[in-house]
């Protein structure tokens, strides 16, 4: 008896271990379309509105879903009295997020997107932020393909590895 509530024990968590997985991949599709979001309330607000970066940032900040609204509220904070470039303290900022499930490739991107704050003139900013939105567009394709899949082998690797602890605990 006591081995048969052990091993429905070791199920339930092998399966809960694979929700949880499920969930991240699920956000990580999530924070990408809110890293679009983000990058496209930014073109609006340099193009239409001619906002200073600073204040948009506010303005995104109040109007975005997090962890984005939080990352650009410190930005527009860093930006008061700072001597790094633009460039520079938003490639701090994001290697500095732990609150963001991106991952490489979307973090670099990330980064880049700072690179252009600053120095360039209004259209050649807009231009950027066209590409960088094209690129995280082509991003969050990738990752609603792959999140199917992805998921269902999560669910089914944590099944498979439960069953694989009860039968060599048994």
């Amino acid at each position: 008896m006591l081995k048969l509530a052990g091993s429905f024990l070791v199920i339930a968590v092998s399966l809960l271990y694979g929700w949880k997985v499920k969930e991240e991949l699920k956000a990580h599709a999530d924070q990408l379309v809110g890293m679009k979001e983000m990058l496209l309330m930014l073109q609006g607000e340099i193009s239409y509105a001619r906002t200073p970066l600073k204040e948009a940032f506010w303005q995104i900040a109040s109007q975005g879903k997090e962890p984005f609204s939080s990352f650009l509220k410190r930005a527009a904070k860093e930006m008061e009295g700072n001597e790094e470039s633009i460039a520079e303290f938003w490639g701090r900022l994001v290697e500095e997020a732990e609150d963001f499930c991106l991952m490489g490739e979307e973090r670099e991107l990330l980064k880049r997107v700072g690179e252009n704050f600053g120095y360039l003139d209004t259209q050649m900013q807009l231009k950027n932020l066209e590409l960088y939105i094209e690129q995280t567009e082509a991003l969050i394709q990738k990752a609603q393909e792959e999140l199917g899949d992805r998921q269902r082998t999560a669910g089914a690797l944590s099944l498979m590895c439960g069953l694989f602890l009860v039968i060599l605990l048994i």
